[in-house]
């Protein structure tokens, strides 16, 4: 997208128009988050699912996951993951266990946008769960956190969840196959979870 027209401007997004099509053009970058249990033979039990204060959604709320905003600050996306993960969901990520932060990809939640979500599974197995922390945002105070199970999980209407849960299970049949491979090979395509964000040339964009 070379060329396009900014017909409405917000803090977040600017409202655009190119080659005779209208949609958003995203000014910052967010992460998703779905922090999962696993039983005692290793297979996902419950993910961490979100009934989030929504008034574009019946009923007011969405079932989704944790999501956040990538800070100037945060120069890794595992930062902004552990933040938020601590933040909405009250679960925090020791500094020496990074290994349970696995990248899924980064997805597209809408046609007519330009905005692309990186979503991040955490194991959060034998963790201690906390209340969640909260960024003081009357949203969050309106939202509720649960560990949910499966079954459960996959009735919600939102594609992030079902997108992240398809993902974690893809991931783990991989594993389960290849289970002769190292970590390291396994997850090779997942290393973007460790390289610097493009938040500063998201936020820097602008229309011609």
């Amino acid at each position: 997208m070379e060329k396009y027209n900014v017909l409405h401007s917000e803090k977040t997004f600017d409202v655009i128009e190119t080659e005779g099509m209208v949609g958003l053009k995203s000014k910052t970058m967010s992460v998703a988050i779905m922090p999962y249990l696993v039983d005692a033979q290793g297979m996902i039990e419950k993910v961490g699912m979100l009934k989030e204060f929504n008034p574009f959604r019946a009923g007011g709320y969405a079932s989704t996951l944790i999501t956040g905003t990538v800070e100037t600050e945060d120069d890794l996306l595992f930062e902004t993951v552990i933040r938020e993960l601590e933040e909405e969901g009250g679960y925090k990520v020791p500094e020496d266990q990074k290994e349970r932060i696995i990248f899924l990809g980064a997805f597209f939640p809408y046609k007519d946008s330009d905005r692309m979500i990186p979503t991040f599974a955490v194991d959060v197995t034998g963790l201690q769960e906390n209340e969640p922390t909260g960024d003081g945002s009357e949203k969050e105070k309106k939202s509720e956190f649960k560990m949910t199970m499966i079954s459960e999980a996959m009735e919600t209407s939102e594609l992030l969840p079902l997108t992240a849960i398809l993902r974690t299970f893809n991931y783990f049949i991989q594993k389960s196959i290849t289970s002769h491979f190292s970590f390291s090979s396994l997850v090779g395509a997942h290393r973007p979870m460790f390289v610097r964000t493009s938040y500063r040339s998201v936020s820097s964009s602008s229309g011609n």
